[in-house]
């Protein structure tokens, strides 16, 4: 009998049986992914080192916690506002097009706060507006970036180049505030900033070159009549709600990234502080978390899912999961070790989720599936920021991660109870272009 985890795909004689390895090596021969590849990881490479600078630098010259809360918002607020619009254009225009506009944008944003910053001269207010054009920015490159890959490679490699991308990006967050570090202190945070804005010229450049060979096109009739915004987004709202697996895991995702997500982030620290040791202990924990989570991407890469958003469901619960144990009374060792088990589990999740959207949804409504799903999960996310300091003063802190938890878990059991969800296999079926 079949289950949801990834093994049992094997005794299975479908397409996602094929080595991992193997079909990797020829996504990477394929110059268009090529291409995006060194895109991804150069624009990735620069964004830890900046925000490092950007937070230091805001408390500096700012003297509150208060300044940097408003310049994080200023990013945050218009990215989520701005998601589902940058999926109807993304459905709508070049998503290569999109992405070069979105890279050319922040890089032009980030040169001038570097430059600011270099002279001495950048006040808080002056930050806030660069930020939101960088908010604003990722708003377009977001979902175009999330329905891009299926036109780059072959239906059938889309697990391994979302593998491959996710490796990367982890690999870029574990070793991105050490690199900061040493920038920032032996040159400064103007220097942080500028290979920011660099990293993104790099991207620019490198997706220009971008031909969109290797996999589906949309029909020309999608992009010859064009629907307006509101009705655009109807019809992205009615691919998601048509689709009840799909619904339902938006839904358990919004719920892990209002819950869980949060409340290692916010309550987290306080409890390194009290058990832990404070930073360092601190520090390790979020870097197993890292290191599990490149893994998890390499596990991804050559292991299918037979019962893809069902193991969704189930390795989310392993991540939601970690608040609770962070509050346990384990050791350091065990919290770092299951920091990288649910690192692992957060990231072959992702990989597979983000596959079996560009498997199951047709192409040219998918930009606009995944901004929803992206708006979705960050919507709530400032709400619990705020919320979850005085929910732990009120409850207590150890009472507070452990609800935290309990509802994130109930959250993914109830996603599995569906039978929609559980019955969605992996094996392919021809999707619709239009």
């Amino acid at each position: 009998m079949e289950t949801a985890f990834p093994c049992s795909a094997r005794k299975r004689r479908s397409p996602w049986s094929t080595t991992g390895s193997m079909r990797a090596r020829e996504v990477l021969r394929q110059r268009d992914f090529r291409l995006l590849f060194v895109a991804q990881t150069a624009s990735m490479a620069g964004d830890a080192p900046a925000m490092l600078a950007i937070t230091f630098v805001v408390l500096e010259i700012g003297g509150s916690p208060a300044a940097l809360g408003a310049v994080l918002a200023a990013r945050f607020v218009p990215l989520t506002g701005l998601l589902l619009l940058g999926g109807v254009l993304a459905d709508r225009f070049s998503r290569r097009g999109l992405m070069i506009a979105s890279d050319v944008a922040r890089a032009g944003s980030q040169a001038v706060l570097a430059a600011l910053l270099i002279a001495g001269t950048a006040h808080v207010w002056q930050i806030i507006a660069l930020q939101a054009i960088y908010g604003s920015a990722e708003a377009l490159f977001t979902p175009a970036l999330g329905g891009i890959l299926p036109q780059l490679v072959p239906t059938e490699s889309l697990r391994e180049a979302n593998a491959l991308i996710s490796m990367s990006t982890s690999l870029t967050r574990v070793l991105g505030p050490a690199v900061g570090a040493i920038i920032i202190a032996t040159v400064g945070p103007g220097a942080a900033v500028a290979m920011d804005a660099a990293t993104f010229a790099v991207s620019a450049v490198a997706l220009m070159g971008v031909r969109r060979t290797g996999g589906r096109e949309m029909h020309s009739a999608k992009r010859t009549k064009p629907e307006r915004l509101f009705p655009a987004l109807k019809t992205g709202w009615r691919e998601v709600c048509s689709r009840t697996w799909l619904w339902t895991s938006i839904v358990n995702f919004t719920v892990f990234s209002a819950l869980a997500w949060p409340a290692v982030l916010v309550l987290g620290p306080q409890v390194a502080l009290l058990d832990f040791g404070g930073p360092d202990g601190w520090a390790v924990i979020m870097a197993t978390f890292a290191g599990g989570a490149l893994l998890g991407g390499a596990f991804a890469l050559r292991v299918p899912a037979a019962y893809p958003v069902a193991a969704c469901a189930t390795l989310l619960a392993v991540a939601a999961a970690r608040p609770a144990v962070l509050v346990s009374g384990a050791g350091l060792p065990i919290i770092g070790l299951y920091s990288a088990v649910s690192g692992a589990a957060f990231s072959i999740a992702l990989v597979y989720w983000n596959t079996v959207l560009q498997e199951r949804i047709p192409l040219g409504v998918l930009s606009r599936v995944r901004s929803i799903d992206d708006f979705s999960c960050s919507l709530f996310t400032p709400v619990s920021y705020v919320a979850l300091g005085p929910l732990a003063a009120f409850i207590g802190l150890r009472e507070g991660m452990l609800l935290l938890s309990v509802v994130a878990i109930a959250a993914c059991i109830g996603t599995l109870a569906v039978p929609a969800v559980r019955q969605l296999s992996g094996a392919k079926e021809p999707v619709p272009v239009g």
